[in-house]
């Protein structure tokens, strides 16, 4: 049986709601929740684990974890480059496998998503040693260096594939109350007033421009720019992260979870063998679009943020 795991008021409870209680999965997630499934809601392949459990993974901060690129079939984050194949064969077919289990579950989002990453963490989290703004044990939203999203919301599929160890995840009231405390401390109007300004459409004309000659710069809304702010400004805010409502879960072994890592903040406090999939959801498909972080956020600067 699959549940959904709703927010509880007592600290370390998780509490589980049947998934038969609702038609539309959307909703539950949009509103902060982390969807639950206890028995991993669909099966892996057996070449996953064993092609997996072996990986050398490169532990510097440059990688954080093994990735696989499903768009370019190609892994990275190893040391030792003859296990490439493997791996990538390994991954390859979780990240099938994951996909098709969110087209069947989440059909609405399936239709426009882009799909995007997927990742093996197969280091133990508890006490590793990473860079401030890289640690996921600090409270956090997603953003992606990167790849913005220009308004469009972070969906991620994460399944414990630890035979015992469950992985540990703290997280923190969702969006709505993260940018009605925050956003404004965090300088939302800074970022605001980019919008539509002339320095800020020749920078992303210049590199829409150099980006077409082959160099690596980033064409990013003023919506991305701030979310990448947020997301190094909760991790270096002692304050916020002392003082903010904090619950805590532990992520049994075989269970998968999905949660829009970019509404929820979230930090894993411990635990190793995670396999991952992120697909990038448009916000024209939410249920209730008014609900994504980048909608709260226009409300809030009242102006568009995401051009």
């Amino acid at each position: 049986m699959s549940f959904f795991g709703v927010r509880s008021d007592t600290l370390g409870k998780l509490i589980l709601v049947p998934a038969a209680s609702t038609t539309d999965f959307r909703s539950v997630l949009e509103k902060g929740n982390i969807l639950f499934f206890p028995d991993g809601g669909f099966s892996l392949p057996p070449a996953v684990l064993p092609a997996l459990m072996g990986a050398t993974q490169d532990a510097r901060s440059i990688h954080k974890n093994i990735a696989y690129k499903p768009n370019v079939d190609r892994v990275s984050g190893l040391i030792d480059k003859s296990e490439s194949e493997t791996v990538r064969a390994g991954m390859r077919e979780y990240s099938r496998s994951a996909l098709e289990f969110l087209s069947r579950i989440l059909p609405e989002y399936s239709r426009g998503w882009k799909v995007d990453y997927a990742s093996f963490r197969s280091i133990e989290e508890r006490g590793r040693d990473l860079p401030l703004t890289k640690r996921n044990d600090l409270l956090h939203v997603d953003a992606f260096p990167t790849r913005p999203v220009f308004g469009d919301m972070i969906l991620r599929c994460f399944t414990n594939v630890n035979p015992e160890q469950p992985r540990e995840w703290m997280t923190s009231d969702p969006f709505p109350q993260l940018a009605e405390r925050e956003a404004d401390h965090a300088g939302l109007d800074r970022y605001a007033a980019l919008s539509g300004s002339g320095l800020h459409n020749l920078r992303r004309s210049a590199s829409r421009a150099l980006r077409g000659l082959g160099l690596p710069l980033v064409d990013r809304s003023p919506y991305d720019a701030f979310m990448l702010h947020l997301h190094d400004w909760m991790k270096a805010n002692e304050a916020y992260q002392r003082d903010c409502p904090k619950y805590r879960f532990d992520l049994p072994p075989g269970s998968t979870w999905l949660v829009f890592t970019d509404v929820v903040p979230h930090a894993v406090l411990g635990g190793r063998l995670a396999l991952e999939q992120t697909v990038i959801v448009s916000r024209k498909s939410l249920a209730n679009p008014s609900l994504a972080p980048a909608s709260i956020l226009e409300k809030r600067a009242g102006r568009t943020l995401t051009v």
